[in-house]
Parts: C-alpha cells; sequence; structure tokens
C-alpha cells in the first residue's frame, strides 16, 4: 500500500508540474486547452474508493488552479470527473475482470479504452468550459471549446497509453 501511495504521489507532482509550466501555457487555436493531469484521474486503479477518487480530483484541480490563477475551475471540474469516472468505467469493463484493474488499453481494449478516455475527458471540460463562460447561451463557443480541448488532451492521453509500461490488467 505504502509503496503504490508514494507512486501516486510520485505522478500527481510529474504531471502537475508538466500542467503547470508547460501545458496551461498552451492554448491551441484560441479554444483547445491540455489537461494533461486528467491521465493521472483515468489511470487509477478501478477498487480506488470514492472518496479517493474525489480527494485526488480535488487535489489535482486546487493545485492547478493556484498556479494558473482560475480560482476553483479546475478543482470543480475535475472533482465532477472524479465523480462520474467510476459509473463510466463500469459501462466499459467485463464481468470477468478483477476490481483490482486499473483502466488500460490492455483491459478495456482499444475502442473502450478510446471511448471512456473521450467520456471523461469531455465531462471534465463541459465543467470547466460551462463554469468558465457562467453560460450556455453562447453554446458554439462551449461545444467547440469542449470537443477541440477533449481531442487535444484524448491525443495526449493515447500517446501516453502507447508509452505505458505498468500496464497490469
Amino acid at each position: 500500500m505504502t509503496g503504490k501511495f508514494i507512486t501516486h504521489i510520485r505522478n500527481f507532482l510529474l504531471l502537475a508540474l508538466v500542467q503547470v509550466l508547460i501545458f496551461s501555457q498552451i492554448h491551441l487555436f484560441g479554444y483547445a486547452t491540455i489537461a494533461v493531469y486528467l491521465i493521472f484521474l483515468l489511470k487509477l486503479p478501478r477498487h480506488t474508493t470514492f472518496n479517493e477518487l474525489l480527494l485526488w480530483g480535488f487535489s489535482f484541480g486546487l493545485v492547478v488552479d493556484m498556479f494558473c490563477n482560475t480560482p476553483g475551475l479546475n478543482a470543480a471540474a475535475a472533482t465532477g470527473m472524479a465523480f462520474v469516472r467510476n459509473m463510466v468505467l463500469a459501462t466499459f469493463t467485463h464481468k470477468g475482470n478483477p476490481d483490482n484493474f486499473t483502466p488500460s488499453v490492455r483491459s478495456l481494449k482499444w475502442g473502450g479504452y478510446i471511448v471512456y478516455s473521450f467520456i471523461c475527458i469531455g465531462i471534465f471540460f463541459f465543467i470547466l468550459f460551462t463554469l468558465e463562460l457562467f453560460t450556455i447561451s453562447n453554446w458554439s463557443a462551449l461545444i467547440t471549446s469542449t470537443l477541440a480541448s477533449t481531442m487535444a488532451t484524448m491525443v495526449f492521453a493515447i500517446v501516453a497509453e502507447c508509452f505505458s509500461r505498468t500496464d497490469k490488467a
């Protein structure tokens, strides 16, 4: 348990640093934002408790908010994504999968992992941009930003999955 916790803390710090120093400064075409720290939440083991998921999501969002001057937006969106993650994951798991598997291409296959990631990341960005715009009257900007950011982050999630060496089913 202690070894996994230390690994989670190491990954948390590494992804938070990369997010704050590099990816928070990049805004593609004025619409797309990349949130690589969501990979951490996507890859947490299935047996992670609901409270732990919410705590990891809120903590990550809060760290990003503190350094990126977005008061509570990332914390709310990451907590929202953590809230629905296990429900989304349950739709893509097979009855034969053990409870302690890590969501990956090996355990969900490519199609399942891509759809699972797309839904979770899309929920995150929909919450983030809804709070940022604070209106849904400008729905075209909301949908464009959500889809562009989801696709840009998906590219990094797929690349990270291709290079992942901790693929334990």
